[in-house]
C-alpha cells in the first residue's frame, strides 16, 4: 500500500451510541490527539455525530475545508456498519452508496489524495459501491471483510496508525493491523483507486462489450434512442447502425471512464499517478 507523504490530518468521525464504548475517541486520544510530535505538519481531529443528516453535513463541511487549509486527509470512521451500509449512533442506516457519493467530494477536493479507513464491520463493502465508474471516492480505502469485534477494532487501528507515521510505511502499517489474525478470522482489506478502476472497467467489458453482453446491450440503446421521434422516423436500421458506431470502438469507452473516474478534465496530473494501458486492463488474470 502506497501512502502519500502528502497526508497531514486524520479526522475521525464517530457515531456510537451513548451507551457504547466510544472506540473513535479512545482512539484519538491514544494514539492521534498529538500527531504533531510525528510532524509539526500532522495533525488530528475528531467529530461526533447522531445522525445520517448530521453525517453527510459533516463530510460536505469537510470536502469545503480542504481547498481552504490545504488538508490531505486520512477520513477514519468509527461506527457500526453491515452490507446496507453504515449503522449510525440514532440506529438508523446511511447507505454505503450515499456515503461513496459524499467522498467523491472529498477526494476530489484533496486532489484525488483522500485515504478512507473504517473502523467498522463490513466496511469493504464500500469497496463494491465505488465501482460504478463515475467517480473515484479515494485514492485508497482500508475496511474489514466481517465482523471485528470493537476492542480488536481498537487495538489493530492504533498499532496500524502506529506503525503508519512511525515507519511512514502502509505495507508495514498493513501487516501490524492484519497481524496474527487466525485463518477463519475477517481480515482487513486495501485498495486502491487504480486497481479498483480496473477490475471495474474489465468487468464492464467482459459483460457489455463482447458477445450476447454487447448485443444486448446494442437493442436496450437502441429502443431507447428509438423514442427521439427524428430517429424514429429514419428507422430501426438507422437507429441500430448509429448504436453500433457508438460501440465499435471499447478503447473510447476506455478513456471516457478513465477520464471521468479520475476527474483528469480537472485534474490533468492524476494521468501521470495512475498510468494504465487498455490492452493490459481488459486482460483476465489466470491467478
Amino acid at each position: 500500500m502506497k501512502v502519500t507523504g502528502l497526508l497531514n490530518k486524520v479526522i475521525v468521525i464517530e457515531s456510537l451510541a451513548e451507551e457504547e464504548l466510544k472506540t473513535g475517541t479512545r482512539l484519538f486520544e491514544d494514539r492521534l490527539m498529538h500527531l504533531d510530535s510525528y510532524s509539526e505538519n500532522l495533525f488530528g481531529e475528531l467529530i461526533s455525530v447522531e445522525d445520517s443528516d448530521a453525517f453527510i453535513n459533516c463530510l460536505r463541511k469537510i470536502s469545503q475545508r480542504i481547498p481552504k487549509e490545504n488538508i490531505v486527509p486520512i477520513i477514519h470512521i468509527e461506527c457500526h456498519g453491515d452490507e446496507e451500509g453504515l449503522m449510525l449512533a440514532d440506529g438508523n442506516h446511511l447507505p454505503w452508496n450515499r456515503f461513496r457519493n459524499e467522498l467523491i467530494k472529498i477526494n476530489f477536493a484533496s486532489r484525488l489524495n483522500t485515504l478512507v479507513v473504517i473502523g467498522a464491520c463490513d466496511g469493504a463493502n464500500l469497496i463494491g459501491t465505488a465501482t460504478q465508474m463515475d467517480g473515484a471516492p479515494f485514492f485508497g480505502v482500508i475496511g474489514a471483510q466481517d465482523d471485528v469485534k470493537a476492542g480488536d477494532l481498537e487495538r489493530r487501528f492504533r498499532d496500524f496508525y502506529a506503525v503508519l507515521f512511525d515507519a511512514k510505511d502502509g505495507d508495514m502499517a498493513m501487516e501490524a493491523l492484519n497481524k496474527n489474525i487466525g485463518d477463519n478470522e475477517p481480515r482487513f482489506r486495501f485498495i486502491g483507486a487504480r486497481a479498483l478502476f480496473e477490475a471495474s472497467f474489465r468487468s464492464y467489458y467482459w459483460k457489455f462489450c463482447r458477445g450476447k453482453g454487447k448485443r444486448e446491450r446494442i437493442e436496450f440503446l437502441v429502443s431507447r434512442v428509438l423514442q427521439n421521434p427524428e430517429i424514429k422516423a429514419r428507422g430501426i436500421k438507422h437507429a441500430r447502425a448509429k448504436v453500433k458506431e457508438q460501440f465499435a470502438n471499447p478503447e473510447d469507452d476506455f478513456e471516457f471512464f478513465r477520464k471521468r473516474f479520475f476527474f483528469t478534465d480537472h485534474l490533468p496530473e492524476v494521468l501521470e499517478r495512475f498510468p494504465m494501458i487498455f490492452e493490459d486492463v481488459i486482460q483476465v488474470s489466470n491467478a
